[in-house]
């Protein structure tokens, strides 16, 4: 057996057991001792400190039995008490809740989430197997195939039963369809699935609709974009007119909360950071460092996918997940699921060769950023150092705190920097369609 036989063997058998462990977790583990949890439960703060298994897509298995009921998907009781056992708030979009959300609690709250593990366990192969089949052909290629097997915030996921995941996986699926539409005879047929992988990711979470700047500089994709946009209106617009209350709901549910242990963003992160300085907390100080923070990784980010010469479908999107991950005020370790994928994309797109798109036909080259996304993706695989320290967060000290709070930040930091410079290696130059709503002198200047 080669050493590149025996190391896929041995992720596939660990993600094996770890899922397996996940699956045979009774209802209410999170109240029982630790023994009684899944394999490596202790090493993160939700599975610590949270009820579970599940608690995550318990939210969705209440939305839609509160939809099945008359009760508004957002009411956090059920008309008839006792049938979800525990849940977080539903935050998402409502449709979610009555169609996927009312299908699952036909079935009992255990049975329904071990098949929705299962969903998840089988969107992830097919992810491997498609979207990110090529990075098994070169050394940092098969480091970041690895690390997403045995990807510990995976398993943190299954374990909240959460929707980072399908959102990410099915965006990839999406990207990895609509960059094969321009290599057949019947583009259409791939852009429709593009269209569809897209908007269902966008309604599970809204954050995969980022990804359709990147369609802006492209105009034959216009289309897929316009069409992606008007199915996920379609199935959201009309669902809050029936039920305007849904809508404030909706948006209170989703406003900037207040930081707090669990969240493992860089916003989060900055905010402790600055606190050691001596600065003092207030809601202010944390509501502008989001909103700076937004304005300037997003919009980096969209400036460098729509005037750097080099042209990669899956790198830009990759970039621009990773913008929006990296500015998000609530990012909780199993988000890191989703930061996983959007680092496949950019180290996908670095070994092949650069060019108008990808040509999947051309032998891949290895550029040394490769190794560094490849090394960053191991990082954020890895768990935090949560489980060395005292598992209340009120006893850490600053050297702890900062070490848990900036461990998966910085890995993410240098994948979205690479990706940045890898794109940019080629220069910039403004799109055509662009320099119409530019002066002259700052298109020129920018050419």
């Amino acid at each position: 057996m080669t050493p590149r036989v025996a190391a896929l063997t041995a992720a596939v058998i660990i993600h094996a057991v770890l899922v397996t462990s996940v699956v045979l977790q009774p209802l209410g583990a999170g109240s029982r001792p630790m023994p009684e949890r899944f394999l490596g439960a202790r090493l993160f703060h939700d599975s610590t400190r949270m009820n579970g298994p599940g608690i995550d897509f318990f939210a969705l298995y209440h939305a839609g039995f509160n939809a099945s009921t008359g009760v508004s998907i957002y009411r956090p009781l059920e008309l008839s008490t006792g049938r979800t056992p525990y849940y977080f708030a539903y935050r998402y979009l409502p449709i979610a809740a009555r169609t996927l959300g009312r299908v699952v609690c036909l079935l009992p709250p255990l049975a329904a989430y071990r098949l929705w593990i299962l969903l998840i366990e089988a969107l992830l192969w097919v992810v491997l197997l498609t979207a990110f089949r090529q990075l098994l052909s070169s050394g940092p290629g098969l480091v970041g195939w690895i690390a997403l097997v045995v990807s510990t915030p995976y398993v943190l996921e299954l374990h909240m039963g959460q929707f980072t995941f399908a959102a990410a996986g099915l965006l990839a699926i999406g990207v990895w369809a609509l960059e094969r539409s321009d290599h057949t005879t019947s583009p259409w047929r791939l852009r429709a699935g593009a269209v569809a992988a897209i908007a269902a990711a966008s309604l599970l979470k809204i954050f995969p609709a980022v990804s359709l700047m990147a369609c802006l500089r492209r105009r034959r994709w216009w289309g897929v974009a316009a069409s992606t946009l008007a199915v996920i209106a379609a199935l959201t617009v009309p669902l809050f007119l029936a039920r305007p209350d849904d809508w404030f709901n909706f948006l209170d549910e989703n406003r900037v909360a207040e930081p707090g242990p669990g969240n493992f963003g860089l916003q989060y992160a900055l905010f402790l950071t600055i606190q050691l300085f001596g600065v003092p907390w207030s809601g202010a100080l944390w509501s502008g460092l989001v909103i700076v923070g937004l304005v300037v990784l997003v919009g980096l980010a969209l400036v460098v996918v729509l005037c750097c010469r080099r042209q990669s479908f899956q790198a830009e999107v990759g970039v621009l997940l990773l913008a929006q991950a990296l500015a998000s005020y609530q990012v909780w370790e199993h988000h890191m699921t989703g930061v996983m994928i959007a680092g496949g994309m950019v180290l996908g797109a670095m070994l092949v060769p650069a060019g108008t798109d990808q040509d999947r036909s051309a032998r891949p080259r290895v550029p040394a950023s490769a190794w560094i996304v490849a090394a960053s993706l191991a990082l954020i695989a890895l768990p935090t150092p949560y489980a060395l320290f005292d598992p209340a967060p009120r006893f850490w000290t600053s050297a702890q705190r900062m070490s848990i709070q900036w461990a998966k930040p910085v890995p993410t930091l240098i994948i979205y920097a690479c990706g940045l410079a890898w794109l940019l290696r080629d220069g910039v130059a403004v799109p055509q369609w662009l320099r119409r709503w530019l002066p002259s002198r700052v298109a020129r200047t920018i050419t």
